[in-house]
Parts: structure tokens; C-alpha cells; sequence
């Protein structure tokens, strides 16, 4: 009989030390899931923020574009990079893949420090070229840089 008490007493502290175990582990677990919850809602608060600053770059470009500050390919250019970050209403993504169109269409063409490596003969074909799509695309480009200037 004192074999038998031996062993409950042996199993209830096993028993014992595993609900300790157990609950150490699930604090643990309950941290990790807050911070998990906390970071989740950095990273949400932080990808607002910059999807509301690529917003106002967009609108901002648009307006300057209107103004006659930055050229067509320029704009479209920086409006498709910055399209790339900005959550964009529905209703304002087909004005958004213009001047996503016109950019892929620009794709090949050298930029900043390309450019200037280029001959005088190669930027003139590739200004014409750029004007050539500035010019199929100017309506479309209007249209839409009137209709996103006024997001951000």
C-alpha cells in the first residue's frame, strides 16, 4: 500500500510540474500573439502611411503635369512607380493605368545617367519616339491627370 501512495504522490507532482510547464508555455504563447497583433498593426498603420504619401505624389505630379512643370513621359513614369505603393480607389485605376501604359511603353528608354551616356543621335530618336507617344497618348493623359489631381 505505502508502493501505491508513492506513486500518486510521484504522479501528482509529474502532474503538477506539466501544468506548470503547460501553463508557462501558453503565457508565452499569448505574448507571442500580441506582439504578432502589435506588429501586424504597425505594418498596416505603416503601409497606409505610405500608400497616402504615394496619393499625394500622384496628385501632386498630375497637377504639376496639368501645369505644364513636368512632361508627359516624366509624370507617366513616376506615376507608375508610385502606383505601385498607393492603394488606389477603384474608380480611379483605369486613370491610373494610363499613365501605366504609357510608362510600360517608355520601359526602354534609358533614364538619368543612361541617358546622359547616349550619343546626340540616339536621344533625338528616342525624344522623338517620345513624343510620338506623348502625343497617342495626350487626350487619355488629360483626361485622367484632371480626374486624379484632386486624390491624396
Amino acid at each position: 500500500m505505502v508502493e501505491y501512495g508513492a506513486w500518486l504522490i510521484a504522479a501528482g507532482l509529474i502532474i503538477m510540474v506539466l501544468a506548470v510547464i503547460a501553463g508557462r508555455l501558453l503565457w508565452q504563447l499569448r505574448g507571442q500573439r500580441q506582439r504578432e497583433q502589435s506588429e501586424r498593426a504597425e505594418f498596416q498603420q505603416e503601409t497606409a502611411l505610405q500608400g497616402q504619401t504615394a496619393r499625394q505624389g500622384i496628385s501632386i505630379l498630375v497637377r504639376s503635369y496639368l501645369a505644364g512643370q513636368v512632361g508627359a513621359s516624366e509624370c507617366a513614369l513616376r506615376v507608375a512607380v508610385l502606383s505601385e505603393t498607393a492603394a488606389i480607389e477603384s474608380t480611379l485605376s483605369e486613370d491610373v493605368a494610363v499613365f501605366c501604359q504609357m510608362a510600360a511603353a517608355l520601359a526602354h528608354i534609358p533614364t538619368h545617367g543612361d541617358w546622359k551616356a547616349l550619343s546626340p543621335e540616339q536621344r533625338a530618336s528616342y525624344s522623338a519616339e517620345m513624343g510620338l507617344l506623348e502625343a497617342r497618348y495626350l487626350d487619355s493623359l488629360q483626361r485622367a491627370a484632371e480626374r486624379l489631381s484632386t486624390i491624396g
